[in-house]
């Protein structure tokens, strides 16, 4: 996993490009888009975020660059990061790219479960070959839709170079972009239309042939990195014009709204009955919100020294009670080849808690085809050992489960083609997303807001959720916001 920028603050910057590289790399200029007026009209929650973000509103916004080598290669996640810091220096801007090089999408299905929704993204950027003809590229796809409520930004397929004249995938290349429109449209995804845009560009410009974009047969150079994240970064622009969606699945609930209302979703009782939740009460008291979806976030001040505690219930639990409220991050990297991990997908499974793994392969073959392995958990302790001849593993605890088949060990050792080693440590953990007690930090920054999760991952439906002050110190809560997938 490849962090590129946390917390694009006023006070911070990326370094630029050398100025030579950067000259002698950009692009002649994009031919006008037919469609110039409604670039960017799906990405508008994202961009609105990002454009009124102040010094007394610095929003925080996450954004996830997502797919295989060609994205991996950080061409647009630099460009993205660059424009971000420069033209929205307020909003507090995460971004990763969390990219596998060579995982086409039958193989990165397997790992965005773990890649994407956990993050919980405000945006995701996504490219990605094949999956079109056998389902795997659209799960990805309704997944994103199902589990999160990012909006999506993804692009069809430039023109690579195989063949004696290059031409040799052109069809199946246009046949695969075809897809990915009709998918942009069915999930109302923004589309940047990579493909025909290249094609126009290099008719526009025959002194490059298309070769001259590439440092292989399909990977970007720097003038084919810098065309790319021209193309992508049109989209990226603010418009209080077009239509607005996302109220409806990103919905903010405001802690201070007038206590007289009848049947609200919010009710407080105690001293945030009589005094409010946002003036930073020390009193004990609580604050019940029936809600449709499967994440809550809290917005928290700082007031007057040290912080207050929230204690928080899920439908009468607190969430680490929820087994579907964990997830396992990306074990590390294959030895082979870091930017693989060494397993592709892990589940929790049981009762989770939150812990460290280590898994120890052991009497790996030189092909990496066979092997024996144990796993060991900060909590669990020893928790089982397994073959490769194993079908489906499950721990002793029950915490963990996966398929040695997601074991990188062969695929690696024939690509690399080196052997593999005799011993090697993968290492990944049990994380809760949300928190069964929170607190704001004692100083904050000028503008800032603490956000913090309370909950994610349970089922997308009606729920309600309690936060209760323990009294231990004031708790200047501003506002809840909920998050509800489109798709159930």
């Amino acid at each position: 996993m490849k962090r590129i920028a946390i917390a694009l603050l006023a006070t911070g910057s990326l370094a630029a490009a050398d100025p030579a590289t950067a000259a002698a790399a950009a692009p002649g200029p994009l031919a006008p888009h037919p469609y110039e007026a409604f670039l960017g009209a799906r990405i508008q929650r994202t961009m609105t975020l990002l454009a009124t973000s102040t010094q007394i509103q610095r929003n925080p916004v996450r954004v996830l660059f997502y797919g295989q080598s060609i994205v991996a290669g950080g061409h647009v996640a630099r460009a993205f990061t660059a424009w971000a810091a420069k033209e929205f220096p307020h909003a507090k801007v995460e971004i990763e790219n969390r990219a596998i090089g060579g995982y086409t999408a039958p193989t990165l299905v397997r790992t965005a479960r773990q890649d994407v929704v956990p993050f919980y993204p405000d945006l995701v950027c996504f490219h990605v070959y094949d999956g079109h003809d056998s389902g795997e590229l659209e799960r990805i796809v309704s997944d994103i839709r199902r589990f999160t409520t990012a909006e999506i930004l993804m692009w069809t397929h430039h023109q690579d170079h195989y063949g004696p004249d290059g031409t040799e995938r052109d069809r199946s290349r246009d046949d695969a972009s075809a897809f990915r429109r009709m998918l942009a449209q069915k999930y109302n995804a923004e589309l940047v239309e990579v493909r025909e845009e290249w094609k126009q560009w290099l008719a526009q410009n025959p002194q490059f042939p298309r070769k001259d974009l590439l440092v292989d047969n399909i990977h970007l150079n720097s003038r084919g990195g810098a065309l790319m994240a021209e193309m992508v970064l049109r989209h990226c622009r603010f418009n209080p014009l077009f239509p607005s969606w996302w109220a409806s699945t990103v919905r903010t609930y405001e802690a201070r709204r007038p206590l007289e209302e009848r049947n609200d979703e919010i009710r407080l009782e105690g001293a945030w009955k009589r005094q409010g939740v946002g003036a930073g009460t020390s009193a004990p008291g609580s604050m019940t919100l029936r809600f449709h979806g499967n994440r809550v976030v809290a917005d928290l001040l700082a007031v007057g020294g040290k912080q207050g505690t929230l204690e928080v219930l899920v439908d009468g639990k607190p969430p680490s009670a929820y087994p579907d409220c964990y997830t396992v991050t990306r074990p590390t990297g294959n030895p082979l080849n870091a930017s693989r991990p060494m397993v592709n997908r892990i589940l929790s499974a049981g009762a989770p808690v939150a812990e460290d793994w280590n898994l120890v392969l052991s009497e790996v073959s030189e092909d990496g085809k066979t092997y024996k392995f144990s796993v060991t958990g900060t909590v669990s302790g020893a928790d089982g050992e397994g073959s490769d001849k194993d079908e489906v593993f499950t721990s002793k605890s029950g915490r963990l489960t996966f398929r040695p088949a997601e074991i990188t060990a062969a695929a690696m050792a024939a690509q690399m083609k080196k052997p593999f080693p005799r011993e090697f440590t993968a290492k990944f953990s049990t994380v809760l997303l949300g928190a069964d007690s929170v607190r704001c930090p004692d100083k904050l920054g000028e503008g800032e807001l603490h956000r913090v999760v309370l909950v994610q991952g349970i089922a997308n439906g009606e729920h309600t959720i309690e936060l209760r002050a323990k009294g231990d110190g004031p708790v200047a809560l501003r506002e809840l916001i909920v998050h509800r997938p489109p798709l159930e």
